[in-house]
């Protein structure tokens, strides 16, 4: 009679072999996540969009009208970073508001960090921070982030044609 039974020793090492592949893929992820992270880091439209969405959530036409750039090219940096997890994704209807992560990987936090560290001082950042209150395309953009328990800085300027209405409406 044959014995189909395999050796210990075949089983051992077979075992073995599944430890080393599990850990060498967990390693492979984590550097593929750390390469795709810093590809994305390099370009200044993308440091850019980064360093904006520090400030506040921004859709699409937000942050094309602060780069200057075609919807479809900043549509693709969009994609970039989200690729690379350094920006997530919030949907409103018909618009998408793009933050960054609200619980990053290490590797993420780590990029975000030193991004905004290198770059907080750059004459580009502080103009694109300047910028930024006059940039809005809805008036209400406050109301879906409270209700998405987004935090939104008190100084913003989304409430402008509110307050012009009724400034108009009021006798001089």
């Amino acid at each position: 009679m044959i014995d189909f039974i395999r050796p210990a020793s075949y089983i051992s090492s077979h075992n073995e072999m599944k430890k080393t592949s599990t850990s060498i893929m967990s390693t492979g992820v984590h550097m593929l996540s750390y390469i795709s992270a810093i590809r994305a880091l390099g370009d200044e439209n993308r440091l850019r969009i980064l360093m904006a969405l520090r400030m506040r959530p921004l859709c699409v036409c937000e942050i094309t009208t602060l780069l200057g750039l075609a919807a479809s090219t900043t549509s693709k940096h969009l994609f970039i970073l989200r690729q690379a997890r350094l920006i997530e994704s919030i949907k409103n209807g018909r618009w998408v508001y793009y933050r960054l992560p609200q619980d990053p990987t290490d590797c993420v936090r780590d990029a975000l960090a030193l991004t905004i560290r290198e770059l907080a001082d750059c004459p580009q950042i502080a103009q694109d921070e300047a910028a930024l209150p006059g940039i809005s395309h809805n008036t209400s953009i406050h109301e879906f982030f409270k209700q998405k328990h987004i935090p939104v800085p008190a100084d913003q300027a989304d409430d402008t044609e509110d307050d012009a209405a009724q400034t108009a409406g009021t006798p001089a």
